[in-house]
């Protein structure tokens, strides 16, 4: 039961190889269909390698988390690095796009990954959604179990931890979620605000839908082409969204000016859209209620002598880009609070993983018991209900010390060859128990006693996406 990751990512490989990958499991079809091919790849005694199985494909990344079973190992993970290469890559050398991590060192890269501290943009939040997406699709294919089960899990809380006892997301780090904190600053509760965006370009439009996102739904959008604008429109805000938008002709924004509180100016034009001259007279009207402009225009469209106006705060792309690559620092700070986070929570997990090899040694030392008890038992009592009380309580208290010693020996890799040794001594067929007149499914039986311990009631559950 070995974890294994194999990747790729904007760290490992260009955007053109990326995107061949991406296309190739774009869909939940496309990813069920390699899923398949992947779950019956077998070793040379027809045995399947991989056990369990997510597919987590976004713009900057693909990887496929597996769980692999008993007998895979070694050369094995790398026979399933170089058929992932293949299906995707005709040319040689593919393999080298492709970074593999097994066991601790595959928790601790999904733990960071759910965690943004292997995002371009480190504490970005969208990768944890991403994430639970992979997951609620595993679930859904049936292709996850008890391990990945408490290995996502475990992700998901190690991101939460990493959420509220670090700073790493406290601090914007793009310009368009910079301007709307600029925002919340200035007023505080944007609900009530009017919000006028000057142009139709891609910043201009993340922008407004953080705003929405922020309780906002007055947005006037104008453009020099009010086809274009109303184009826009509809092409980059769902239904919701554009419950919330006024498309204006690009004449009649200035008369919005006095009742606007916040104005977005990316129009791409050569010269200044807003002049000092232009605020001067709609402060005035505004009877001094605060006025925040935001140009992120290269070359700028508002006037920067306009910040010399009371009650007027004007912020160009280059303040924000000053403010932002603080915050990153910030971020980067954090970072190493959080690997820390990362690291504590990866070892927890593989103390988990590492105990379930126990499980199958527990499992049959207690048939064994039971099978002697039962036999001498039988000799004295006659009542079965009474005779398997008997064995119960005994196999307990005989087993209780030894079954301690045998889970500590399971997690302490400097103990790992004691579960081999008890094996030895009781003669522990790990195959088919016999020794109870009839054959047991040890499998089905170690999976009963896997689930009492894994600590998670909700396992085996899709989880409620978080967004």
């Amino acid at each position: 039961m070995d974890i294994l990751i194999i990747g790729l990512s904007h760290k490992s490989a260009d955007i053109g190889d990326r995107e061949i990958v991406s296309k190739k499991i774009l869909t939940p079809e496309l990813r069920q269909e390699f899923a398949k091919k992947l779950l019956n790849l077998k070793d040379e005694g027809d045995r399947p390698l991989i056990k369990e199985l997510a597919i987590l494909t976004t713009c900057n990344r693909s990887e496929f988390i597996m769980d692999l079973s008993p007998w895979a190992v070694g050369k094995e993970a790398h026979f399933i690095k170089d058929y992932i290469s293949g299906y995707f890559f005709a040319k040689k050398g593919a393999d080298n796009l492709f970074y593999m991590y097994l066991n601790f060192e595959a928790a601790k890269h999904l733990f960071s990954v759910a965690s943004s501290l292997d995002s371009m943009v480190i504490g970005e939040p969208q990768i944890l959604g991403q994430i639970k997406d992979a997951y609620n699709e595993s679930c859904e294919f049936r292709m996850n179990g008890q391990v990945l089960n408490k290995l996502f899990h475990k992700a998901f809380y190690c991101a939460k931890r990493v959420r509220t006892e670090t700073k790493i997301a406290s601090s914007p780090v793009s310009i368009s979620y910079a301007a709307v904190e600029l925002s919340k600053k200035i007023f505080n509760s944007l609900g009530d605000k009017k919000i006028l965006l000057l142009g139709t370009g891609e910043m201009g439009k993340l922008t407004a839908k953080h705003f929405i996102k922020n309780g906002v739904h007055n947005i006037y959008i104008a453009n020099r082409t009010k086809e274009k604008a109303c184009h826009f429109v509809e092409e980059s805000f769902g239904v919701n969204e554009k419950n919330c938008i006024d498309v204006i002709d690009f004449s009649e924004y200035y008369k919005l000016l006095p009742h606007t509180d916040i104005v977005l100016c990316s129009t791409g034009s050569e010269g200044y859209v807003l002049r000092y001259d232009d605020i001067m007279p709609v402060i005035k009207l505004r009877k001094q209620r605060p006025l925040f402009l935001i140009d992120i225009s290269v070359p700028r469209n508002i006037d920067p002598e306009i910040n010399k106006i009371s009650n007027v705060y004007l912020y160009d792309i280059d303040d924000i880009g000053k403010m932002i690559e603080g915050n990153l620092e910030i971020r980067k700070k954090e970072a190493g609070t959080a690997s820390e986070l990362v690291e504590i929570n990866a070892k927890e997990f593989m103390e988990w993983k590492n105990s379930l090899n126990a499980v199958p040694v527990i499992v049959l030392l207690r048939n064994k018991v039971k099978d002697i008890l039962e036999i001498e038992l039988s000799k004295y009592i006659g009542e079965k209900k009474e005779k398997d009380l008997i064995i119960n309580s005994l196999t307990n208290k005989i087993l209780h010390e030894p079954i301690t010693l045998i889970k500590k020996a399971a997690v302490d890799s400097s103990e790992a060859n004691m579960l081999e040794t008890l094996k030895t001594l009781f003669n522990l067929d790990l195959g088919t128990d016999k020794e109870n007149g009839h054959k047991r499914n040890n499998d089905n039986i170690i999976n009963k006693e896997c689930e009492k311990g894994s600590g998670d009631k909700n396992n085996l559950s899709k989880i409620k996406l978080i967004k």
